[in-house]
């Protein structure tokens, strides 16, 4: 098992991945990058990014500023790794990284506010984790007036207009879907699910959540309900119990990703239920999903590789600003892969995730 794993792996690294490894993270809440719902920076003199007219963070030894804008780190493994991960490679290039948080999972108008003022600071470039793919757009309009590249990591923006970034680093979130589809029917083989999907308008929650209907169309496993979570483990656990209420034949759950988990799981919890009546299938693999499986409460995770996204996303973007890649010339979507984590690899994907 341990070698069919390394296998996945280093397919989803062949893909458009170059030199590119997953990392070690530390542990959370050891991550050296802060929450405030503004911006958490690495230590570094950013006198320069409030300089009119400049390039922010030009003047000492910086080359420059690299902004990565995400919704939160707080109880957020998946967004933590990868900003980890962007951040190494960026202060390894000699850059300033500045991580700008929105503070909340659905905090769409601080994310687009915070893009704004690092566009407003003639930043370098830009990563974005956009929370909603729609919601972003005006945004990512100022930044090419701008100049300033930007790179879309974990999450794709609504379709028509690729021309506002250079590439889109993440996992096939419809292919993520499917997946999940394909696994609940193998494990429970027939019978009624529902599905947990995350916060409207964010569109890789989106496209998993039409990959999971999709990949059940005309098996014996029937969707019979679907609430959004919101991504919140409070919100998933109302209308989790909400569902099995109404369904209480329900034989498996599938949710659009870990933050939501540990709501599910009580929820179908204060419904009497165990790990062995309900199946439940998760997507991103944040190590409290690893400890869950382990624990019986959670059947498997769809699993993505956030450092290697965050780690990518940072590498292209340098590229770009050293000259060594024309944007123009990158392909709009750069897979990173995903794995399975069930019972059977559960120690192997520790590894490999993590």
């Amino acid at each position: 098992m341990k070698k069919m794993l390394a296998v996945l792996l280093a397919g989803a690294m062949a893909v458009g991945l170059m030199a590119c490894t997953t990392q070690q993270s530390s542990p959370a809440g050891d991550s050296g990058l802060g929450d405030s719902g503004n911006s958490a920076e690495a230590p570094a003199d950013k006198a320069a990014s409030d300089n009119a007219g400049e390039k922010s963070g030009d003047a000492g030894s910086s080359k420059g500023t690299i902004v990565f804008s995400t919704k939160t780190i707080t109880n957020n493994e998946f967004q933590r790794v990868m900003a980890e991960e962007a951040q190494k490679a960026v202060e390894a290039a000699g850059y300033h990284f500045e991580l700008i948080l929105s503070g909340d999972e659905l905090a769409v108008a601080k994310q687009v506010e915070n893009i704004e003022n690092a566009i407003n600071k003639n930043v370098d470039g830009l990563i974005v984790a956009p929370m909603d793919g729609s919601a972003v757009i005006p945004a990512l309009e100022k930044a090419k007036a701008a100049g300033i590249p930007v790179i879309i990591a974990d999450a794709a923006i609504d379709e028509g207009h690729e021309d506002l970034y250079a590439t889109y680093v993440g996992s096939d979130n419809y292919k993520i879907g499917q997946e999940a589809a394909k696994q609940m029917i193998d494990k429970i083989g027939e019978g009624e699910v529902v599905m947990v999907r995350g916060a409207s308008g964010a569109m890789g929650g989106e496209l998993r959540a039409q990959g999971f209907t999709d990949g059940l169309d005309g098996s014996p496993v029937t969707l019979v309900n679907e609430q959004s979570g919101e991504w919140q483990s409070d919100v998933a656990m109302q209308v989790t119990e909400n569902m099995l209420t109404a369904n209480p034949d329900t034989k498996g759950i599938f949710l659009c990703s870990d933050g939501m988990l540990s709501g599910v799981i009580s929820a179908y919890q204060n419904k009497g239920k165990t790990g062995d009546d309900v199946c439940v299938i998760s997507v991103d693999g944040n190590i409290s999903a690893l400890d869950a499986i382990e624990a019986g409460t959670c059947y498997g995770v769809v699993a993505q590789y956030p450092g290697v996204i965050g780690q990518k996303s940072a590498e292209t973007l340098l590229s770009i600003l050293s000259g060594e890649t024309d944007p123009e010339s990158l392909d709009k979507f750069i897979d990173s892969g995903y794995f399975f984590m069930n019972p059977d690899n559960i120690e192997e994907s520790r590894e490999i995730a993590y």
